[in-house]
């Protein structure tokens, strides 16, 4: 074990010998950079949800784009991205021994077009970014395989689905976090194979449920306790949940009322030898966040579909192994520090690459190999030059404003990123003010003014029995008025498909706009964080590593108490 230094937060971080075993396999040196910062580093290549209007550099058609219309970068709409009409190895260079690695990246990163959006197998569902197979979607973002839903992030397999983040295999599910094949599901959290219910939390296998936590097999139950099949029904029909205000003093009530169970010390299942949060079936996984069936990964969030042997990578899986410092990326083996490089092996320092091998320095190529700088070499030239630009990244390495060093080993610069810290998703996970952002020397991007023309108030909004379609022509303000940190768009629009999911839930309307909502939920999510703590059960000294910090106000108990209080 060896402690060293972050030099971006300054503050001490353990090197374990198990990390110095994995650095030598995959022979990089160490890092410089703490595991959260590292993390940081890698968000900011994901701006999901900052959209923007702007004309395609090659068609001119006007598209729907990650990047605005005064960016810096040539930004191509997605049929001519994949079309025929250019060539990426045409923006190649030779390796320029008197320029700093970085600075060449950069450039190179600059001139070769890119995607306005992430999107594939996508019918109508324009607004959708970082996603795949969608049909009918509308501001989903992450995730795939997503018919008739909208605003929702990181989802799979949803139907019908509206303000959902991180579920999966659910079907007419509103406002909820991380449940998991639910049906007519509002308001719920960490809960899975639910159905017509409101307000859960921790629960397994119930229906007709409403204010509850940590049930399992139950139904007909409202703030824990039993009721009639008669009973119940009655009494749903006296809170009124489709009034706004019932809604409000009833979501109040749960919250409150969710306290006064024991909460698990992480969420986590079947986890050998692992901890972190949000784990399913996995091995010997330390710091990890978001995964499911993944053995020996390490430092890492959102991965759910496997990847073996890897450490520091974001939102990749299937068949992903040996990788590091990877943000997105499925089918790979070797790829260190690059961004969104699919179905590729032995790749480094490379953005949007797939199907290809041996490239260091690229950009947005296909079924390529042995390039530098997207220039192609032999076999035998690019073994040669490969160890020279290595050598030359360290004897001449890249430093920013706030004096980080970056040679080999490092991921990309901060300050070289494409998206702003407030546009990038990790401003969801890791808040910081416009003052904090910049004092930290990361990139601060000034927000477009929006001229919206309110015709309601949230105030004005009809109730939920009473609506018809001519709420789609009106401009609704939303209720937080861009006084927040939260994106706020000011005000917002209903959709069709939104109005028909609230009228079949029977739901109010919403009175925050989409990004608003999505920020009220992520408020929801532990950190990507851990703390030591001990089971808060009397007589109980279990030790773990948890999420939750000493200073919050749930129960947290052990797996063992866990177990004992719930089942």
């Amino acid at each position: 074990m060896e402690t060293k230094n972050c030099q971006n937060c300054k503050q001490d971080f353990i090197i374990e010998s198990d990390d110095f075993s994995f650095y030598q396999k995959i022979n990089v040196p160490v890092p410089t950079f703490c595991s959260e910062c590292r993390m940081k580093r890698r968000m900011l290549f994901r701006n999901e949800r900052t959209l923007h209007k702007r004309d395609c550099d090659l068609c001119k058609k006007s598209v729907i784009s990650m990047y605005s219309q005064g960016s810096t970068y040539v930004v191509y709409c997605n049929d001519c991205f994949n079309s025929e009409k250019w060539d990426p190895n045409t923006f190649g260079v030779d390796y320029d021994f008197n320029t700093s690695f970085f600075e060449q990246v950069n450039n190179l990163f600059h001139r070769t077009p890119r995607r306005a959006l992430y999107q594939d197998f996508a019918v109508n569902s324009e607004y959708s970014n970082f996603a795949v197979h969608l049909k009918n979607c509308y501001l989903c973002f992450g995730g795939h395989s997503n018919e008739d839903s909208s605003y929702c992030a990181q989802g799979f397999y949803l139907k019908s689905c509206l303000d959902v983040d991180f579920c999966s295999n659910c079907e007419f599910c509103f406002d909820s976090l991380h449940i998991r094949k639910c049906f007519r599901v509002r308001y719920g959290y960490y809960s899975e194979d639910c159905l017509d219910s409101w307000f859960i939390y921790d629960c397994r296998s119930c229906s007709n449920c409403v204010g509850c936590t940590n049930l399992r097999n139950q139904s007909y139950c409202i703030w824990n306790v039993q009721y009639s099949k008669e009973e119940y029904f009655e009494k749903l029909k006296e809170m009124n949940l489709s009034n706004p205000n019932n809604l409000e003093s009833a979501k109040s009530k749960f919250w409150e009322h969710s306290l006064n169970f024991p909460r698990k010390y992480a969420n986590v299942k079947n986890a050998v030898k692992s901890f972190g949060d949000n784990l399913e079936q996995v091995k010997d996984c330390r710091y990890s966040f978001s995964a499911t069936e993944a053995d020996n990964v390490s430092y890492s969030f959102f991965v759910p579909t496997g990847a073996k042997d890897c450490f520091d990578i974001d939102h990749v899986g299937l068949g992903t192994s040996e990788c590091y410092e990877l943000h997105s990326g499925f089918g790979n083996n070797r790829v260190f520090f690059s961004n969104r490089t699919y179905y590729s092996q032995n790749i480094e320092y490379s953005d949007d690459c797939y199907n290809s091998e041996y490239l260091f320095a690229c950009s947005s190529l296909r079924k390529k190999s042995y390039c530098i700088l997207n220039k192609q070499y032999t076999k035998e030239e690019y073994n040669t030059l490969l160890p020279k630009v290595k050598e030359h990244m360290n004897a001449l390495p890249y430093k920013d404003k706030k004096g980080r060093v970056y040679k080999y080993g490092e991921f990309f610069p901060i300050d070289i990123m494409p998206f702003g810290y407030n546009e990038s998703v990790v401003s969801e996970y890791f808040p910081l003010t416009k003052n904090e952002i910049i004092e930290l020397g990361y990139i601060y991007k000034v927000p477009e003014i929006k001229n919206y023309k309110p015709t309601l108030s949230p105030k004005q909004l009809p109730l939920i029995e009473e609506v018809n379609e001519k709420i789609l022509q009106e401009i609704i303000q939303c209720s937080h008025c861009g006084n927040c940190n939260d994106k706020c768009t000011t005000a917002f629009r209903l959709i069709k498909n939104e109005l028909d999911i609230c009228k079949t839930l029977n739901v109010p309307l919403p009175v925050l706009c989409p990004n608003c909502r999505h920020m009220e939920r992520m408020k929801l999510l532990n950190q990507p964080k851990v703390y030591d703590r001990k089971c808060m059960k009397e007589n109980c000294f279990n030790e773990f590593k948890t999420p939750y910090p000493s200073t919050r106000s749930e129960i947290i108990y052990c797996e063992k108490c866990y177990q004992q209080e719930v089942y």
